[in-house]
């Protein structure tokens, strides 16, 4: 690594960076060869406003390109519905032997059987979970239906509710893979301690109970932790998990656990809506529904994953410029074309404690007490990392 360093004007802060340099009482420059997640901004681009009977749509699965499936929220009537990617409804189907609870999510296996994911759980206090299982809608005419019932419990939770630190009990995200279900958590501890925890589940009806795999920190706010939906591609077996900020995919699963496999996170390029659901259209796009209000419904959203537009998350020959003035940070990329979001610093902990403004190149460091931190930077091309220590004088 090849570093300049150039005096500027003073300033009453050490900075200590990843190449392990202090820098002293002065201002300093210094050109850094970035470390990075692997990441990258993806963007939503909305397709059509949903069927105004979905209001509160809560999951969705993709029969075919022009076919998506989706139910509302808790509460509402035991249906599921079919629409096109024009916005117009297609079908009904009414469910009539069971209830909306809390309808959260959809998943569906090779056979296009549907699995209804009656387990949203806000207050952490429900001991009534169920998963329903209806036939592939496309393979009957009728109307309505009859769901066989998956009763289980949680193995690792004792109390009902349990105290607001260990809240985690959620379960918003399903998704059918081998057999079995895989259930994902909808973080609602106090304070976010910012992991999704993962369970499996047999995907044969009868009372069971669902055993936890394994969990993965997903970020200290709520916005980046808390999952709203899972999907899994039957052809690739990726994972895809949906949060308000951004979807998180896993590949090559170790001996089913997706969480050990190789983690890639897509924020999104501008924040959507109350987003809620999520499924594979192919291999590298995907559609996202949103919540909408009392007055219109959410948009269906398409995705095309990076993997299909020949971009790369490889920012190896990627570089930027740190220096310090007045105890302000500030980063420059060296390409011209890169343009930078935002900048945060976070703890070691992963909690972002400054944020600077949209489209800001400096980050104020006044206010931080002396410690090890860690720069983000995100740009148009993913996010860079940086570890800094910051020492006052």
């Amino acid at each position: 690594m090849k570093n300049s360093l150039t005096l500027e004007t003073s300033t009453k802060l050490y900075l200590f960076f990843s190449l392990v340099l202090v820098l002293n009482l002065f201002a300093q420059s210094e050109k850094v060869h970035a470390q990075h997640d692997n990441s990258q901004f993806i963007t939503l681009t909305a397709i059509v406003r949903l069927p105004i009977v979905l209001k509160e749509s809560s999951g969705i699965i993709v029969s075919h390109p022009n076919r998506i499936w989706s139910h509302n929220d808790s509460g509402n009537d035991n249906e599921i519905y079919c629409f096109d990617t024009t916005g117009i409804l297609i079908r009904t189907v009414e469910i009539t032997n069971i209830a909306n609870i809390d309808w959260e999510d959809l998943a569906t296996d090779t056979e296009g059987r549907i699995f209804i994911n009656d387990a949203g759980n806000n207050n952490n206090n429900r001991t009534d979970l169920a998963i329903h299982v209806i036939a592939n809608p496309e393979e009957f005419a009728s109307n309505t239906i009859q769901a066989s019932t998956i009763h289980f419990t949680l193995n690792d939770q004792v109390a009902f509710p349990p105290p607001l630190y260990n809240r985690n009990f959620d379960i918003e995200g399903i998704a059918w893979h081998n057999d079995s279900l895989l259930l994902f958590t909808k973080n609602r501890s106090t304070p976010m301690n910012g992991y999704c925890k993962m369970y499996r589940l047999s995907q044969n009806p009868g009372i069971q109970t669902a055993f936890l795999i394994d969990s993965v920190y997903l970020g200290s706010a709520n916005s980046d932790a808390q999952v709203t939906a899972a999907s899994i591609n039957h052809a690739t077996k990726d994972l895809l998990l949906l949060t308000q900020t951004k979807i998180i995919a896993f590949k090559h699963p170790q001996d089913g656990n997706y969480f050990k496999g190789l983690k890639t996170v897509y924020p999104f390029s501008f924040l959507p809506g109350q987003v809620e659901s999520i499924d594979y259209v192919d291999d590298f796009k995907v559609y996202i529904s949103e919540e909408g209000d009392s007055n219109q419904s959410g948009y269906l959203y398409k995705v095309d994953l990076p993997d299909a537009t020949g971009l790369s998350a490889n920012f190896e020959n990627i570089s930027f410029t740190k220096k310090i003035i007045d105890q302000f940070l500030f980063i420059a990329l060296n390409n011209p074309e890169d343009q930078i979001n935002r900048l945060e610093i976070c703890n070691i902990n992963g909690v972002a404690v400054v944020i600077s403004p949209r489209n800001n190149q400096s980050i104020n460091l006044s206010n931080l007490p002396n410690g090890i931190y860690i720069l983000k930077i995100f740009f148009n091309k993913g996010i860079l990392t940086d570890k800094i220590a910051i020492f006052h004088s």
